[in-house]
């Protein structure tokens, strides 16, 4: 994710980051080290050397912090970071069922009924262009059960 800009709200204790033309809050309690009344920030900006893909703040202490889009991402739950997130497990999953597997790989891409080249980048875990049900069909084939688990979020500090 490219950040366009970040800025600071003392107001909601929260950093306010503009990306994708969407705009994402992140409370100073999910960063360390957290902003407060007796350090406030000095100032905050897009970290060219994360390539604009984090934000570096400073306190008026002179501690520094980092923080990566994607921790953006995952507290704001965006929907693309998180099938992106699914597509990565589910692949490393199938990467290690695929080498535990009594199958050999042109055995799989036959059943799987598709090219030695769409095999292996279904097994490419920085291939985020595959869908979940390409590695479905590869996990069937791997004679695997899938069970989707929906449950409700534990509160923070509770047991799950």
């Amino acid at each position: 994710m490219k950040i366009q800009s970040v800025t600071h709200n003392n107001r909601k204790k929260a950093f306010q980051v503009k990306a994708s033309k969407k705009l994402f809050q992140l409370p100073y309690s999910k960063v360390d080290p957290q902003p407060g009344a007796a350090d406030p920030i000095a100032r905050v900006f897009v970290d060219k050397e994360l390539e604009g893909e984090g934000f570096t703040y400073v306190l008026e202490s002179g501690k520094e912090g980092t923080v990566h889009g994607e921790q953006v991402l995952e507290y704001n739950q965006d929907p693309r970071y998180l099938r992106d997130a699914l597509l990565y497990k589910l692949t490393i999953e199938a990467q290690k069922r695929v080498e535990a597997s009594a199958l050999s790989k042109r055995e799989i891409i036959r059943r799987l009924r598709t090219s030695a080249t769409q095999f292996y980048r279904l097994l490419d875990q920085t291939n985020s262009r595959k869908s979940v049900d390409q590695l479905l069909s590869l996990l069937h084939v791997l004679d695997c059960d899938i069970e989707l688990l929906v449950r409700t979020k534990a509160a923070h500090g509770k047991a799950a």
